[in-house]
């Protein structure tokens, strides 16, 4: 209860200061975005105030932020608590997010792109970490039309769901299987480049974070990328058919592979978790689908991880997501064709508390999501998940999000099941 009420006053702060914003001359109801063509290709797409942005004569800085706040609680069977112990409902700021980027060389022929984000606890920070500098990387351009290397920490760019920024998704978490088959932030290179007037795209990148881990450039393990994605349908980001292809091979650490994943809960357990095993070397295949017609986008995913390992018998991984969401109120999230995803979405009419205020955007969403470690001499447990979601953007910057999933877990000999309730309050620049 006290959870409950601890969520639900902040909340209502967070309503408030939108009340007050609708009095502002900085409201929160400006539709204006900070321009592509100033910002990193990665970042997210980042709403523009007067204050959250600077350009001089040498170099822009632009100013975002997300804050997240999370309610879940869930109901498991006493098979379910056999598999991974009794474990209570959480209250948690899911992030505390600030960015600053921009360019670097304002007014040369061919302007650097930078990115500095940390976290404290969010969607993208590693659990055993409270606060993280989860991105420092620079975005070097090839010439006008040579595409552009990133250089530093960022993402991998595999991967559907860690291509979109966290807080632009249909449900409040990625599908298990993602965080389990990808790394969410690695250093290394990457160069990407898009062709046929924007209509396709590719990246291949090697990283090695043993900066990070402390350990040897060997002995930490490197992974290597390639993602290729096409528009081979594109009318407007109303009328369109996204197909990818991907892959990404991973060494081992110190000689041992490790997959593990959450039930798309953060404050749950692990519910899949193969230990650290004995293995040479992973190679994952990725394939992705998105069709959006009007307000209804239908999403499509497929991993799968083979394993080299004589341990477990050389096992094979596998991920798939299958689902969409539905704008009620008729909007549509925008296609970036720089990385090939959806991303932000912009409420036709924000609502206010006037007289002319418009509902806001209101969005349903439905997925299935399968994550699959049980093969061969491997026993990480298998999961299902189907989960609904309800989403409310009173403005660009605002969301409330309700989830239910119903989960099944397959391990330890038994069927174990699960459900579970999410509420967020979500804010972003």
């Amino acid at each position: 209860m006290h959870t409950a009420f601890k969520f639900l006053l902040i909340g209502t702060v967070l309503v408030t200061s939108q009340v007050k914003a609708q009095e502002d001359p900085l409201q929160l109801n400006d539709t204006a975005i900070i321009s592509e063509a100033a910002t990193p290709v990665t970042a997210p797409a980042t709403m523009k105030k007067k204050w959250n942005h600077y350009t001089g004569k040498f170099m822009t800085v632009n100013l975002g932020m997300a804050v997240i706040l999370d309610f879940n609680t869930q109901n498991q069977d006493n098979n379910s608590i056999q598999q991974v112990g009794s474990y209570a409902s959480g209250t948690e700021f899911r992030a505390d997010r600030f960015m600053l980027y921009g360019m670097l060389g304002v007014g040369s022929k061919h302007p650097w792109r930078y990115m500095f984000s940390a976290n404290y606890n969010g969607l993208d920070a590693p659990p055993d970490k409270k606060f993280d500098f989860i991105d420092w990387n620079l975005e070097i351009p090839v010439g006008s039309k040579g595409g552009w290397i990133t250089v530093g920490k960022q993402k991998e760019g595999v991967g559907m769901e860690y291509i979109m920024p966290g807080t632009q998704g249909m449900f409040t978490e990625r599908g298990s299987g993602s965080p389990m088959l990808v790394r969410q932030r690695n250093i290394g290179i990457r160069y990407s480049r898009n062709f046929f007037n924007q209509m396709a795209s590719f990246t291949v990148g090697v990283f090695n974070n043993y900066w990070e881990t402390g350990k040897s450039f060997r002995d930490n393990g490197t992974q290597a990328v390639f993602r290729f994605s096409g528009l081979p349908r594109y009318k407007s980001d109303r009328d369109l058919l996204h197909l990818g292809i991907a892959y990404r091979y991973s060494d081992p650490t110190d000689g041992k592979l490790t997959y593990k994943a959450k039930p798309e809960m953060n404050t749950a357990p692990l519910y899949i978790n193969s230990g650290a095993f004995a293995a040479s070397g992973a190679n994952t295949l990725f394939l992705e689908a998105v069709h959006v017609s009007g307000p209804v986008a239908l999403v499509g995913e497929y991993m799968n991880a083979k394993i080299r390992s004589t341990e477990k018998n050389n096992p094979t991984l596998t991920y798939f997501q299958l689902g969409g969401s539905w704008f009620i109120t008729g909007e549509n999230r925008k296609y970036n064709k720089m990385t090939g995803n959806l991303g932000k979405l912009i409420p036709k009419k924000p609502f206010k508390f006037a007289k002319n205020s418009g509902p806001g955007a209101w969005e349903l969403g439905a997925r299935f999501t399968q994550t699959n470690g049980n093969d061969a001499l491997l026993t990480a447990g298998k999961f299902n998940r189907f989960t609904t979601a309800l989403s409310w953007f009173p403005n660009p910057s605002f969301r409330f999000e309700i989830n239910y999933g119903a989960g099944k877990l397959w391990k330890s000999n038994v069927i174990g099941t699960t459900d579970f309730w999410q509420f967020r309050i979500q804010f972003e620049l």
